[in-house]
């Protein structure tokens, strides 16, 4: 017969498996302690939070914006606001716009390129993604588009320029026999 090695010698001493139950059972009473404690602390916290819920107002985006005021806005010079995705622009005939920063066909953003060059005239709208070309009035003149930048509401309060979030509407359908809208050459 094999003599047992030292290690399984170790293992089959009544002295240590006394020892080691003693470890392990209290560790085992306390696996279970927590394995319903755990589920039980979780389902309270979830209560909470659900009728935390109840108690709030629920979060609606604004509808309206205040867009600052007339003399912040210079011909030809779109100020964008980043949080609504929106330029706002005054166009050459002191018109005020806003136009929405979402190419219609691609989806991507459409910034300002005031050094930008196309028919003979500096200052474009670029799509990001396509390359589509819009004046400063968000009417298509290059590339793939097919309408232009979709337009939101603008109100003047005063000298305060307002822009309504919820009325928006789609862009123009793509004329190339109008003239484009660009910004005045610089005075020299």
């Amino acid at each position: 017969m094999a003599e047992p090695s030292g290690c399984d010698m170790e293992w089959n001493n009544p002295m240590i498996a006394d020892n080691i139950g003693r470890i392990f059972r209290p560790g085992v009473r306390r696996l279970w302690a927590a394995g319903i404690l755990i589920p039980l602390t979780a389902g309270v916290f979830l209560v909470a939070l659900i009728a935390l819920s109840f108690t709030r107002a629920p979060w609606e985006p604004p509808e309206l914006i205040t867009a600052n005021t007339l003399e912040a806005y210079e011909i030809g010079e779109p100020v964008y606001f980043e949080e609504e995705r929106l330029w706002v622009v005054k166009t050459p005939e002191d018109v005020m716009l806003a136009l929405y920063d979402v190419d219609p066909l691609s989806g991507c953003t459409t910034p300002w390129w005031s050094g930008k060059e196309h028919l003979g005239r500096t200052g474009w709208f670029q799509d990001a993604c396509r390359g589509s070309l819009y004046d400063l009035e968000g009417r298509c003149f290059g590339g793939p588009c097919e309408v232009g930048l979709s337009r939101l509401g603008v109100t003047l309060n005063g000298l305060t320029v307002v822009v309504n979030l919820t009325e928006l509407e789609p862009g123009p359908a793509r004329d190339d026999s109008l003239e484009p809208v660009n910004p005045p050459p610089p005075e020299e």
